[in-house]
């Protein structure tokens, strides 16, 4: 059995930029997880029961968590170790592990790239409401 955590409402679980070094299974409760840019907060992804994030600590030494995750409630977490998890992933046909790489490389793209669409509508928002005549 992983090794469990409980994070009140409102703790960080993971700070982006952090080194990433488990990742999680939403055991009980709500987690969100999200990114700051700009002064502009942007949600990613609600974590429900059975949700899993922290996964790029199952593949990457030295990599860093790409987002904040907070708990959105009273949530648990079972801890996934990297050690583990890479013994399950070597047990499988080697087409399984580069898919699985594939799909966490493409998330990482995903996830910045809705950051900086995110930011950038609401840079327009703000533009758009200096620019309006408000003399009425």
């Amino acid at each position: 059995m992983n090794k469990t955590q409980t994070f009140k409402a409102g703790d960080i679980i993971v700070e982006k930029g952090t080194p990433a070094t488990q990742a999680y299974l939403v055991l009980k409760g709500h987690a969100q997880a999200y990114m700051k840019k700009n002064g502009r907060v942007v949600t990613l992804a609600d974590l429900e029961i059975g949700s899993i994030f922290g996964e790029s600590a199952l593949f990457e030494k030295n990599d860093e968590y790409g987002a904040y995750v907070k708990a959105a409630e009273d949530t648990e977490v079972a801890i996934l170790n990297p050690e583990d998890f890479k013994e399950k992933v070597e047990a499988c046909d080697p087409l399984i592990q580069r898919i699985i790489h594939t799909l966490i490389e493409r998330q990482r793209g995903t996830n910045e790239a809705l950051l900086e669409r995110e930011t950038q509508e609401y840079m327009e928002l703000e533009m758009v409401d200096i620019t309006e005549d408000h003399s009425d």
